[in-house]
């Protein structure tokens, strides 16, 4: 008996989810009508021994009352399977967006035989392909980031030993503000690549963060008489990377005051709400072009000779702090000011979805 019930499970789990519908369909009318018959029999038996007639409407309506009491409960089990099914594949698409590049469905529905199961198998191939994929990026980022610095080091030596030969200063600088540079964009580069999948998500005090990132950035604006406005909460809790976090506030601060003039005025604030907090930092700057607001954040994207290469920017900050953005669950946008300047927000939840 055991091996005849072992062999018929085996037998509809090899069956297609289509044909699975199809002979359920069946299963499920004759079933509620047989049992909607059965309850409409069994209530006027009761009803009927208390003395009690029926008219043929009356029977027809105690048929439909119980069929359709049965067919609730059936369509109840139904809809909560495919409530389940969809709710796990959302999930894990929504973690594998958010850049948990380990999400997988899970082994209980990609072990099905049904069509279910080969969507389940294709999506997880599709998602280890992904990881692979970003893994080789990560390597090659690596590998080349290594192999630069090696040259790099020695064109720095180099500029030394010209220094000592009395070579024109000019020259020297220019040698030696280049080297600078490419250090800069390594080290950016690395940074871009990191926030992938380098994620610890404890409380932190993002109030004090954007204090702490505020003050060094202050004292910097104040050698070329540049505020810095802060408008900060005394503490503000959220669950995130604090390195990502202060990475991203860093640049956002910097790059506002790479652009904001002598002597001008830039702000930061940070706002609570009841599921989120927002940062907006705002500068002093020439803005950016309305159809450039929206590009602003990929890697190397320069605007026009306002933003160029002479700020000492390597392109690659608010990208940096849109992966970490991201990372998070959040958000980030720009805008320009209507007196001036650019405003650049990002939102973050304060506590991250569980599952996500």
């Amino acid at each position: 008996m055991k091996s005849l019930f072992g062999r018929l499970v085996a037998f509809w789990d090899s069956q297609s989810l289509f044909r699975k519908i199809y002979v359920s369909g069946f299963l499920f009318i004759g079933s509620f009508a047989i049992l909607g018959e059965f309850g409409e029999y069994v209530a006027s038996e009761l009803l009927q021994s208390d003395g009690l007639e029926f008219s043929s409407a009356q029977e027809i309506v105690l048929w439909v009352l119980f069929t359709f009491i049965v067919a609730a409960l059936e369509a109840f089990v139904l809809i909560s399977f495919l409530k389940n099914v969809i709710g796990h594949f959302t999930s894990v698409i929504h973690r594998l967006a958010a850049g948990e590049l380990s999400a997988r469905i899970s082994p209980d529905m990609a072990d099905r035989k049904d069509e279910l199961g080969l969507l389940a198998r294709a999506f997880n191939d599709m998602a280890e392909a992904r990881e692979r994929e970003s893994a080789r990026e990560r390597e090659l980022l690596s590998a080349v980031s290594h192999e630069l610095r090696s040259p790099l080091t020695r064109l720095s030596v180099s500029v030394e030993l010209l220094r000592r030969e009395k070579v024109s200063p000019e020259l020297l600088d220019r040698l030696s503000l280049e080297a600078e540079r490419m250090d800069a964009l390594i080290a950016s580069i690395l940074e871009y690549s990191r926030m992938e999948t380098h994620k610890t998500f404890c409380p932190v005090d993002v109030a004090a963060l954007v204090r702490e990132t505020a003050e060094d950035v202050r004292f910097e604006g104040s050698m070329r008489g540049c505020l810095v406005e802060a408008d900060l909460p005394d503490s503000l809790f959220l669950e995130g990377d604090d390195d990502m976090l202060r990475h991203a506030v860093e640049n956002v601060l910097r790059n506002a005051l790479r652009y904001t003039p002598d002597d001008g005025r830039m702000s930061v604030r940070l706002e609570a709400g009841r599921e989120s907090c927002r940062i907006v930092v705002e500068d002093g700057g020439p803005g950016v072009p309305e159809e450039a607001l929206t590009q602003i954040f990929r890697p190397f994207f320069r605007v026009d000779a306002s933003r160029q290469r002479s700020s000492g920017g390597t392109g690659m900050g608010l990208a940096i702090v849109q992966r970490a953005v991201i990372a998070h669950h959040g958000r980030i946008w720009a805008e320009n000011r209507a007196e001036g300047g650019l405003r650049v927000g990002m939102e973050l939840p304060l506590v991250q979805a569980r599952g996500l």
